[in-house]
């Protein structure tokens, strides 16, 4: 069946992943427009082929990620983009399933040249020797990379979560899905095992960030990420005027424990 031009997807998951990632999607791809408000329970019970009861856990969801809100004898609407959690894995997940483009791509790596560099400076004055233990063990695993961009990918996300859990700070923390995000995009448009010289220039920078953490250096840690940070944006041609990416300064009360 068809409601203005919609489809209904391929079952997957649950009932309730299917409606909210379906409808999610839809929203992000403007098919219901910010503002507008979402056809009638029956409408979209027809078009994803679920239950009242699937249908209302699904808009709770969304609801709850910020994409819609309902309001009695008005109906559900669609919110705009900035009441979205950006940090919600499964927004995340729908933006990569249907493919990003430059700006949205810059949104992320802005976000993580602001937030990671702070995350190094306070891994490196919080971390304990067994979290010191882990990075250097992702670490070791991406050497053991240089052909496999999967394998390198996940050891690399894991070296990234180890110095956000070493931060000691459960808002740093929450932005692993986020980093998890840019890592696999970026990697899909260039990897960093696609050369020998890219992958020793990118082995060399994550050591330092290591190194800075290691010596319980916040300025030489925040320094390396912010500098890791941009060096793989230029590799996937984010430029600077088109973002504001640059090297970050970490500010002082930053590595106070």
């Amino acid at each position: 069946m068809l409601l203005n031009g919609l489809r209904r997807p391929v079952r997957a998951r649950s009932a309730h992943d299917l409606v909210a990632r379906g409808i999610g999607q839809n929203i992000m791809q403007g098919r219901f427009p910010i503002g507008s408000i979402l056809p009638g329970d029956a409408d979209l019970m027809e078009l994803y082929g679920v239950s009242r009861t699937s249908l209302r856990e699904a808009l709770k969801t969304l609801a709850a990620k910020g994409l819609i809100e309902s309001k009695t004898k008005v109906g559900t609407k669609v919110l705009d983009r900035n009441n979205w959690n950006m940090f919600d894995a499964d927004i995340l997940d729908w933006h990569l399933e249907m493919g990003v483009d430059a700006r949205f791509l810059g949104w992320l790596f802005e976000i993580r040249q602001m937030l990671e560099p702070l995350a190094c400076a306070t891994a490196a004055m919080r971390r304990t020797p067994d979290q010191l233990e882990e990075m250097q063990r992702a670490l070791e695993a991406m050497y053991l990379c240089e052909t496999s961009r999967q394998g390198f990918t996940k050891a690399d996300l894991a070296f990234h979560q180890a110095i956000l859990e070493a931060s000691a700070n459960p808002f740093l923390q929450s932005i692993g899905s986020m980093i998890g995000a840019a890592l696999a995009t970026s990697f899909t448009i260039s990897s960093p095992v696609s050369s020998d010289a890219r992958f020793k220039a990118v082995m060399r920078q994550h050591q330092a960030v290591l190194d800075g953490i290691a010596q319980r250096n916040p300025v030489a840690a925040s320094e390396a990420m912010s500098a890791l940070i941009l060096q793989a944006a230029e590799r996937i041609q984010i430029k600077h005027g088109e973002s504001a990416l640059t090297t970050v300064q970490i500010h002082a009360f930053s590595g106070v424990a």
